[in-house]
């Protein structure tokens, strides 16, 4: 049997009737860059989040490069963000002319903690770095501990900015809703994300009237006025097409996040006598978003390989921290073990809200058998 990590096709059937009308009606209106549709899915997203404005733009990357950039940080600042995550957010900071400093994650859940941020904050600032911000990353879909990460920024006075790409619809321990907590929330709407786009699309969340004023002015090249350009900035702009896509499906994303809410549950109920480490179910009102279930054992590639051998499609999220890649081996990398071992044993299960009760048999079945051999 032939069990995806992802099956994208079958997800986007159950929905691609009424996103081809909605994309239908974007081209009677040709009305293809900003306008009514980005602006009501911006609205849509901010009321989700809880905050009062969001602003589209093109990418999940763009959403933290240009958010840093909006805050005012730049060249000759440093911002604390986690090891263990996609490059996304590091690049993000790097491109600003930031330099990025990478903290340690808990073993638990594998995200940032006030405790791993201030061992990264005293390591920068005994280097002579100035730090202005930090961006904890709510990795595979579980919420950082915001309320402690909040107090952090404030006692510090750090901006706090959340990359919630892979946590949409996601709820910290207080309830509060993924993105909503901080300074600002970046969302990506990559075609795998729970919620994605029909291509690449990004958001800002934020509270902050001139943050979001900012943000507008810098995804559309600077300008304050047509052909008035304030600033440089970029075109970075979510387009009507993606708008109206993300529209029509974000209706859905509730009866999606339970299904996988439903698969993890049961992962989590018939692997829990393996020796395996299984992602923790946060206690409400926190809730967890299941971008991805990652376990993590001893012969993570043997496992791999025989899942695979069994029609069944795995990932390594990720084979090398951040603070190892090449592109940052010029900043004298720490060591930070919780994150390099996680990156030695971790390893996605296919998780997806089309997933059968059979599929999802097959891989528990496979686990188990490679474990019993």
């Amino acid at each position: 049997m032939r069990v995806p990590l992802v099956d994208l096709a079958a997800q986007e059937a159950s929905v691609a009737d009424d996103v081809l009308a909605a994309i239908a009606r974007v081209g009677r209106e040709a009305s293809f860059i900003l306008g009514p549709h980005v602006e009501a899915f911006e609205r849509r997203l901010a009321r989700d989040c809880g905050t009062a404005r969001a602003v589209g733009v093109a990418s999940g990357t763009d959403a933290i490069e240009l958010t840093l950039r909006a805050l005012g940080i730049g060249a000759g600042d440093a911002v604390v963000t986690p090891a263990l995550s996609f490059v996304a957010a590091a690049e993000a900071i790097a491109t600003t002319g930031a330099r990025p400093v990478f903290c340690d994650v808990e073993p638990g859940t594998m995200n940032a903690s006030a405790r791993t941020l201030e061992g990264a904050l005293d390591r920068a600032r005994s280097a002579g770095l100035r730090v202005r911000a930090l961006v904890p990353v709510h990795l595979f879909g579980r919420c950082a501990p915001l309320p402690e990460l909040c107090d952090l920024a404030r006692r510090e006075g750090l901006w706090l900015v959340e990359d919630a790409a892979q946590a949409i619809g996601a709820r910290d321990e207080i309830g509060r809703p993924a993105g909503g907590a901080g300074d600002a929330g970046c969302f990506s709407f990559f075609p795998t994300k729970c919620l994605g786009a029909w291509g690449d699309g990004g958001a800002v969340v934020t509270a902050r009237e001139d943050l979001a004023d900012r943000l507008r002015r810098l995804r559309a090249h600077g300008a304050a006025a047509p052909y008035v350009h304030a600033e440089l900035g970029r075109n970075s702009r979510l387009d009507a097409v993606q708008a109206a896509v993300l529209l029509t499906k974000i209706d859905r994303l509730g009866a999606w996040q339970e299904a996988r809410a439903r698969i993890a549950g049961r992962y989590r109920a018939e692997l829990a006598r393996l020796p395996l480490v299984l992602p923790d179910e946060p206690a409400a009102p926190a809730a967890h978003a299941w971008h991805a279930f990652v376990v993590r054992c001893e012969g993570r590639d043997a496992l791999a390989e025989q899942l695979l051998e069994q029609g069944i499609q795995t990932r390594v999220y990720y084979p090398v921290p951040l603070h190892r890649q090449p592109c940052f081996a010029a900043l004298d990398p720490p060591r930070l073990p919780v994150a390099e071992r996680a990156c030695e044993s971790a390893l996605a299960l296919p998780i997806f809200p089309t997933m059968s009760d059979a599929q999802q048999a097959h891989v528990i079945e496979q686990i188990e058998r490679f474990f019993r051999s």
